[in-house]
């Protein structure tokens, strides 16, 4: 059997399909090394769902656009702040207890990604809650928090499904705040009076 050349790799003709898919992998590997960092970032920024990264102590260390939209917070404000401050006053003691569950190591690791649901505490905002999901690295050792904007959940334990935040909550807000507005506007003007 005559050898392929694939890139910098020879791989034999009659070699099983095991080695196609490692090929495929490692290919996956080799663009994924070529993506800048920039690249990254563009994608994050550009992400249809509001979306911050927290320290494992939970202090906001970057965070998209919408994320700031949203939450009527500046960037500086935001990475000043940590998630417990944009978590309801009566959800901080059940905030602390599901964020230490999702830092301590799993009896049996089943594989999915530790998160938790907290109702949230903005600015202007009382529809907005936060979705908290710890990021391992290839070995499994936690990294950072993923924060995302979500519709308010009933309590921290609502495992209803989730609805992320999007550039959708931006539009319903500012149609609530016109529709709002409107009726102000009307009570609120002065009264004919002649005279």
């Amino acid at each position: 059997p005559q050898p392929q050349q694939d890139g910098n790799q020879v791989i034999p003709s009659d070699q099983p399909e095991a080695s196609n898919s490692q090929t495929v992998s490692a290919k996956q590997d080799q663009l994924l090394k070529n993506i800048e960092d920039h690249d990254y970032r563009f994608v994050f920024n550009s992400c249809a769902i509001a979306m911050a990264i927290a320290s494992m102590g939970g202090a906001f260390i970057d965070c998209n656009q919408l994320f700031i939209s949203l939450s009527e917070y500046t960037k500086q404000e935001i990475c000043g702040l940590t998630i417990f401050n944009l978590t309801a006053r009566e959800d901080l003691q059940s905030a602390f207890d599901l964020i230490s569950q999702m830092i301590s190591p799993p009896a049996d690791s089943c594989g999915f990604a530790p998160s938790c649901v907290l109702r949230g505490n903005m600015k202007n905002r009382s529809d907005l809650g936060l979705s908290i999901t710890l990021i391992k690295d290839e070995e499994g050792i936690a990294k950072c928090f993923c924060v995302s904007l979500i519709k308010n959940p009933d309590s921290p334990f609502d495992d209803s499904t989730q609805i992320h935040a999007t550039a959708e909550f931006i539009r319903e807000d500012q149609v609530h705040m016109m529709q709002s507005d409107n009726k102000q506007g009307n009570m609120s003007s002065p009264a004919f009076m002649a005279g």
